[in-house]
């Protein structure tokens, strides 16, 4: 398409790509996904259509002359996201580094320019092509000028001329301003006429031809209601088309100098996309270009096929360490440091090729390689794989490097890990997922491990966390079913019970568990006391629910019914639901790379969030049990390690001292803050003294505290003062946190783990005050969850070491739990208290407290 201008309207693509693309986040945390989406499909536009010319079209923040017409005009849209908020601006740095101008104009529209560009582009005969998800902009489509329509997100497109609009809507781009006069347009809060949609409309154009044709002939249409509507409403149909109509004459001069396409783009914007980590744009470019020149290209992968298991036993036994290993449904692919890599191709079923492979076959064949701990091995979620090699009866062993593991520590924000994201990111193309761009992945990572400072962290903590956590998922966590399920049945029993005695008290039967109706039922049919009722009915949160407490006898039922409606549901029946009927255990599965302050989570199902707040919660711990009756569960349990951490990290004079003499930290606190002596602090001062200590390790403001006492916000603000006036060390600790958060865009563990924070910088001020939170609690919880995780390691290579009949089997929060032989529990607790205690040196000493029972509640 030779001598083409192209026009992006950049907020309506900046959009479609931010709502077609997952959540994306570099490494300092600066949110990209949108930016992600824009380029690349600019990079196909210029694929596809080669243009000599490219501007980009921006709205201007202010009111247009269209709010001059009509006030409410685009009245009611939602808020920008945060999370695009800032992509805007970074947008613009991008394109700047590309050298591609970008247009905006006070009073005017981003149509308004691309409507003005295209009509000049045709007075010099240049063809133009504008690039919108906005219909509006079909108007503009003429002889030379075609919309390069976004029809959803920013994949499925469709180049319109006019044929093709006539084709798609049924209008002409003449007709498209008299079709929105008639239908209005919801998006842009344009009226039109009452009751009038788009099929409606397009009879009426159809019939008529331009709105104004319809508004002098009210008589010739059918139906009365619709005569009477277009009457009242015409001089309003006239002004919709109006504010539908694109102003060509915008007064912007279009230098079509400064839009020349340099194509590919210079160094700087490689070195804009390279420090985004948009590597994968960098591969649909030529690849002199994207090293510059001072590379040597890199190497085509070699591949070979294996058609026989003696070629593929061969084949592994002369791979050199390490030797990467992908398996798929349909391939099982292996490849060294050499980059050759190995395919077998693997049946699933018998129309398959004949030189496939059976899986279970192949898997065998190379058994010892695979079970060798002796042979490093590169892999993809290593953990899944363990688990389904363990179906065909092979134990994986030699697990030495995760991809998705570091794919983690490098940006500990991002929702997941897919193997093709992560090699798209690293600008390797998606298109090969086998073991030698695994390899080629390792190596991208690495280097990137390296220059953070992360590789220790990847080498003593996390991979060695995994055999661990596969370990703890094989011997699982065996549950009393027969006593859980009489407890459900027992549950279920009182729910009934509850739900007719509130059913009495509202007068007749409701759904309980129905918000809008239960809210009905207390505020209007008892008339109990409210706040403002909203679209969807009235709050009938605990929050509320607790403040009416003691108003109605309702009230204890319906809380009562729904803490056990909780449990029934989540727990009893979520449990019995997943219990091994084999060997009577849950198999939990910890994942390694959820959470973004570094802390184990679990699913299938959740065990840490077993409540212990409740009399109700704390008796699920019941049912969970000892493998055997000859054996316990030893519990350990580190004692306030993030105020620890704390005190190592802030320095504070008056919080070492007190953990080094080992006294009671809340009952120092409340005697610092009230000035008496230790023995002298009453219940309630050491229960809001602990109540700020743990209140400040997460950042808590004076409301957040009031609402956790039930003390007034002024007595929370004094008691806050008095705390930092207290520990001094804490509050200089804090103010340092967020200020170098601040300037670095991320916040670290003692051993290094990172966590960006793009929300310090965020334009809304709840979201700003949420990142100096983060910035504060988030190097205390992460040092915390770096210190469980070297703990899990040691106690599990103890107890390894050491072979006893003892296996770790739980972690939750600070808490390791053991399943052990009866005559080993005093050995088992001294075992993890020693190890636990010792992982890591801080100012002040990691104390732990250790139990033991035949059940986890006993063992607490």
């Amino acid at each position: 398409m030779a001598e083409t201008l192209v026009v992006i309207d950049g907020y309506s693509l900046m959009h479609r790509a931010f709502y077609a693309l997952p959540i994306l986040s570099n490494k300092n945390g600066i949110y990209t996904n949108a930016v992600y989406g824009f380029c690349s499909m600019l990079f196909k536009i210029v694929a596809d259509y080669a243009p000599s010319y490219l501007a980009v079209a921006f709205d201007h923040k202010g009111p247009t002359f269209r709010h001059n017409t009509f006030e409410a005009y685009k009245a009611g849209r939602k808020a920008t996201p945060e999370e695009l908020r800032p992509q805007f601006d970074l947008l613009r740095e991008v394109l700047e580094a590309m050298e591609i101008p970008c247009y905006e104009l006070a009073g005017y529209e981003a149509d308004d320019i691309m409507g003005t560009f295209s009509r000049l582009a045709e007075e010099k005969m240049v063809p133009c092509l504008l690039v919108t998800g906005d219909r509006d902009a079909w108007q503009l489509i003429g002889n030379m000028t075609r919309v390069l329509f976004t029809r959803k997100g920013i994949s499925q497109v469709e180049c319109l001329d006019t044929a093709g609009l006539v084709g798609l809507a049924g209008v002409t781009p003449d007709q498209v301003p008299d079709l929105k006069g008639l239908m209005g347009d919801a998006s842009d809060n344009i009226p039109g006429l009452p009751g009038v949609g788009e099929k409606t409309a397009l009879k009426l154009l159809g019939q008529f031809g331009t709105l104004e044709n319809v508004l002098e002939n009210p008589d010739q249409v059918s139906g009365k209601k619709l005569q009477a509507t277009i009457k009242e409403f015409g001089d309003q149909a006239r002004m919709s088309k109006q504010l539908a109509t694109i102003d060509r004459e915008v007064p912007l001069h279009l230098d079509f100098a400064a839009c020349l396409l340099q194509w590919p783009p210079p160094q700087k914007a490689l070195d804009k996309f390279e420090s985004l980590e948009m590597r994968s744009l960098l591969g649909r470019l030529p690849q002199a270009q994207t090293n510059g020149g001072d590379k040597a290209p890199v190497a085509e992968i070699q591949r070979q096929r294996l058609t026989t298991l003696e070629a593929l036993a061969d084949c592994v036994a002369s791979l050199k360490d390490p030797v990467a290993l992908t398996l798929t449904p349909d391939a099982l692919t292996l490849a060294d440091s050499t980059e050759r890599e190995y395919t077998v191709a693997l049946k699933q079923s018998l129309l398959d090729e004949a030189e496939a492979l059976d899986v279970q076959a192949a898997v065998q064949a190379i058994q010892g390689f695979l079970e060798d701990d002796k042979r490093p091995k590169v892999l993809h979620e290593a953990k899944k794989l363990y688990h389904l090699l363990l179906t065909m009866g092979v134990t994986l062993r030699g697990i030495a490097y995760d991809t998705a593991i570091s794919a983690y520590l490098l940006n500990a924000t991002a929702a997941s890990y897919p193997l093709n994201q992560l090699l798209e990111e690293a600008g390797l193309g998606s298109e090969q997922q086998g073991a030698a761009m695994l390899m080629r992945l390792k190596s991208v990572q690495s280097d990137e491990m390296a220059k953070l400072q992360l590789q220790k962290l990847f080498d003593t903590v996390e991979m060695p966390l995994v055999d661990v956590l596969i370990e703890m998922e094989t011997q699982g966590f065996k549950i009393d079913s027969e006593a859980l399920r009489t407890t459900g049945e027992r549950f279920a029993d009182r729910l009934a019970l509850l739900a007719d005695e509130i059913y009495t008290h509202a007068q007749g039967k409701f759904n309980i568990n129905s918000t809008k109706q239960l809210g009905e039922v207390l505020f209007e049919k008892l008339s109990l006391p409210h706040g403002r009722k909203t679209k969807t009915g009235y709050s009938t949160d605990n929050e509320v629910l607790e403040g009416l407490r003691g108003m109605h006898p309702i009230i204890e039922q319906v809380i009562e019914y729904r803490q056990l409606m909780k449990l029934k549901s989540t727990y009893i029946d979520g449990m019995l639901a997943v219990i091994d009927r084999r060997d009577q255990k849950i198999h939990t599965s910890f994942q390694q790379t959820v959470t973004a302050t570094g802390r184990i989570s679990s699913t299938e199902p959740n065990l840490q969030n077993i409540p212990v707040r409740t009399d109700m919660g704390r008796e699920l711990r019941r049912f969970f049990v000892a493998s055997a009756p000859e054996r316990v569960l030893v519990d350990a349990d580190y004692s306030q390690i993030e105020l620890r951490v704390l005190a190592h990290m802030s320095g504070d004079a008056t919080l070492i001292d007190a953990f080094q003499k080992g006294q009671d930290i809340h009952t120092r606190t409340a005697a610092e803050m009230w000035g008496v002596p230790m023995d002298a602090v009453t219940g309630q001062m050491r229960s809001n003294a602990k109540a700020i200590n743990f209140g400040i390790v997460y950042g808590i403001s004076d409301f957040g505290l009031a609402r956790n006492t039930g003390i007034s916000r002024t007595q929370a603000a004094q008691f806050i003062e008095k705390y930092f006036e207290t520990y001094p060390g804490v509050k200089a600790y804090m103010d340092e946190a967020v200020a170098n958060a601040k300037d670095a865009g991320y916040v670290t563990t003692l051993l290094g783990r990172r966590r960006p924070l793009p929300e310090l910088h965020a334009k809304n001020y709840n979201q700003r005050a949420f990142g100096e939170r983060v910035a504060m609690n988030a190097p205390i919880q992460g040092t915390a969850a770096d210190i469980i995780k070297l703990a899990m390691i040691a106690v599990n290579s103890a107890l390894r070491k050491a072979d006893m009949d003892a296996h770790l089997i739980l972690q939750v929060h600070d808490e390791l739990i053991v399943d052990a032989a009866a005559q080993l529990q005093d050995t088992v607790a001294a075992l993890m208290r020693r190890e636990m205690e010792q992982v890591l040196a801080l100012k002040v000493p990691l104390a732990v407290d250790v139990h033991a029972g035949y059940t986890w509640y006993d063992a607490k």
